[in-house]
């Protein structure tokens, strides 16, 4: 009895050991030798995989069998060994298990009945993809009419019209399905409109031009064209402006066509009897600044 550990000494112990033998376990989580047994996949699919996000699951689980070296398991067709020689479990056999494991993890409740009859990571990869594929069908449709019944209203940025593009770009290649950038680019330049008849005649001299490249050139486009726009605003106000300082100009100066007696020969000086001296001085002669006149008194 004296050398008989107590119950909470024998459960430190193995609880310690088993510590240390995840720990060897995980310490080289790439390597072929050990499985990534500690590792938590749910924490990177919060969200379990339906028939509604088939696809962005699909992508993302097929990066975590990369990360982990465990690409391979869901392409082998062939049912894995068993056991080794010595007895123990065949590696290939722990390595399918695990990543179907994982698939089950990751999937729905609807999804889980479904893969009930499949024993290999494999067998459940390709009923996924079997079942599935029709709603993945649907969706390449639904994305390639989207794209090529792109709509820009005035209220759109050309910033938004093309992300908005892209994405479907984006979910169309998730998909599986690929699309030329040229056939991509001639469905968003159509809505852009005559506007941007420069951008398309650079397009034509260099049909090289890949999506990316098409995206800075017509941000480039819109940010000229924004500025023309205020140029051109700006000089309009300035002759706006102009034009109405002159009205006011005219109107303050007073006009002289208007004067009764503008060349009319009473000028200053000159009253109505203008040409009748005092007394009977009116005979005298009249000597201006240039030349001399003299009043006929008979005229």
């Amino acid at each position: 009895m004296a050398d008989t550990p107590k119950s909470g000494e024998s459960s430190n112990i193995d609880m310690s050991k088993l510590i240390s033998e995840m720990s060897k376990l995980s310490s080289h989580p790439f390597s072929s030798h050990s499985l990534p047994t500690s590792f938590n996949i749910s924490s990177l699919f919060p969200v379990p995989m339906d028939r509604t996000n088939y696809l962005s699951w699909k992508s993302q689980f097929e990066d975590v069998l990369e990360m982990h070296g465990l690409a391979t398991v869901i392409k082998n067709s062939t049912y894995p060994p068993k056991v080794q020689e010595d007895g123990s479990v065949h590696p290939k056999l722990a390595k399918d298990k695990l990543v179907l494991s994982w698939i089950k993890a990751t999937s729905s409740s609807s999804i889980k009945t479904l893969l009930i009859p499949c024993t290999t990571a494999h067998q459940a990869w390709t009923m996924l993809a079997k079942r599935l594929s029709p709603l993945a069908s649907t969706r390449v449709r639904i994305l390639r009419d989207q794209i090529r019944t792109l709509r820009k209203d005035n209220n759109t940025t050309v910033t938004d019209y093309l992300n908005y593009a892209k994405s479907l770009f984006d979910s169309l290649t998730q998909a599986g399905v690929t699309m030329d950038d040229d056939e991509l680019i001639s469905y968003v330049l159509d809505e852009l409109g005559l506007e941007y008849k420069e951008l398309a005649t650079t397009l034509h001299l260099h049909p090289d031009i890949d999506f990316d490249r098409f995206y800075d050139l017509a941000l480039r486009e819109e940010h000229l064209q924004k500025r023309m726009s205020l140029i051109m605003a700006s000089g309009m106000a300035m002759v706006a402006d102009r034009a109405s300082n002159e009205r006011t100009l005219n109107s303050n100066i007073p006009s002289h066509n208007h004067n009764p007696h503008h060349r009319s020969g009473r000028g200053r000086g000159r009253g109505r009897h203008w040409n009748q001296g005092r007394g009977s001085r009116r005979t005298e002669h009249w000597e201006p600044t240039q030349g001399a006149w003299f009043s006929d008194r008979h005229s």
